[in-house]
């Protein structure tokens, strides 16, 4: 596995990656991903080639750097060799949703499921911290961060309330 973090190579390989999406998920990831650059964020891509089946994974994980760095979504990309275009999917870690749990309420029953989806937190590693523990439609979650849901196949009106969480939620990050 490759791992880039230097910025400038960050920016040249999203500059490589992002054309070879549909042109929904285009629009999708640079829309994102300038909202991104716009918040000065951390860009770091790992890059896994699975030779047994021709694909490349593309992680490409943005993180807000205040108060303290942590990932506030990512793209996950799968590059298959003989398909005409990567599937193309955001994981959120969404660890602030009880400060604006009134407009997670609002959002449709699928949103909201992709967002329950996932793990009890079981603490599977000791030094965790950071289980997305909420209340949603008065039931309580204590979620684990890495088995959080990702976001795919969502029409525009979807992908626009997506974009909405992740300003929600790092904006109540930086008020921490």
């Amino acid at each position: 596995m490759a791992v880039i973090n230097k910025k400038e190579d960050v920016l040249k390989k999203t500059n490589e990656i992002y054309p070879l999406l549909s042109a929904g998920n285009k629009s999708i990831a640079e829309d994102l991903h300038e909202l991104a650059l716009g918040w000065d964020m951390k860009i770091g891509i790992s890059v896994r080639n699975n030779t047994a089946n021709t694909k490349t994974h593309y992680d490409v994980q943005y993180s807000a750097k205040k108060p303290f760095l942590r990932m506030v979504f990512m793209f996950k990309i799968c590059v298959a060799e003989n398909e005409e275009s990567p599937t193309f999917g955001v994981k959120l870690k969404l660890l602030n949703i009880d400060k604006y749990r009134t407009v997670v309420e609002s959002y449709p029953d699928n949103i909201k499921g992709l967002i329950t989806l996932g793990n009890e937190c079981n603490t599977c590693n000791p030094s965790c911290t950071k289980q997305m523990v909420f209340t949603l439609d008065g039931v309580s979650y204590n979620m684990c961060t890495f088995g959080g849901g990702i976001f795919e196949n969502l029409c525009a009106d979807e992908w626009r309330l997506l974009k909405k969480l992740i300003i929600e939620d790092y904006n109540a990050h930086i008020a921490v």
